[in-house]
């Protein structure tokens, strides 16, 4: 059997608004939090505070080396968490990062947000 319904035009509107929608859904709108930390050698780790981040790992990491480069730090290892939506998770996974290299006997630098803003 064959069914001949006809279908409704869908407004333009509805269609930008299903779409924008689902790129909420999807996360692609919206970015998530995370931190960065880099290993000068000798002991000295920078870490910066939790941000929201703009853009991919890779553009962050690129961007802290290039900072730290700036000021004098060369050569380091730098290393950005995957951006995540729950910030609660991102301080904590920072203060675990903190802690363990206390434990080490690293001398650690905190970035301050105004200091290291990743553009976006």
């Amino acid at each position: 059997m064959i069914c001949s319904r006809r279908r409704r035009a869908v407004p333009k509107w509805a269609a930008t608004l299903s779409f924008a929608l689902a790129l909420v859904a999807s996360g692609a709108a919206r970015a998530g939090w995370t931190f960065c930390v880099a290993d000068a050698g000798g002991g000295e780790i920078w870490i910066s505070q939790v941000f929201v981040a703009p853009h991919n790992r890779e553009h962050l990491e690129s961007e802290f080396k290039a900072y730290l480069a700036s000021r004098g730090v060369a050569d380091s290892d730098v290393q950005c968490p995957a951006a995540k939506d729950d910030k609660t998770e991102m301080v904590n996974s920072q203060y675990t990062a903190i802690a363990f290299h206390h434990k080490l006997g690293d001398v650690l630098h905190e970035i301050e947000l105004g200091d290291f803003a990743p553009r976006r």
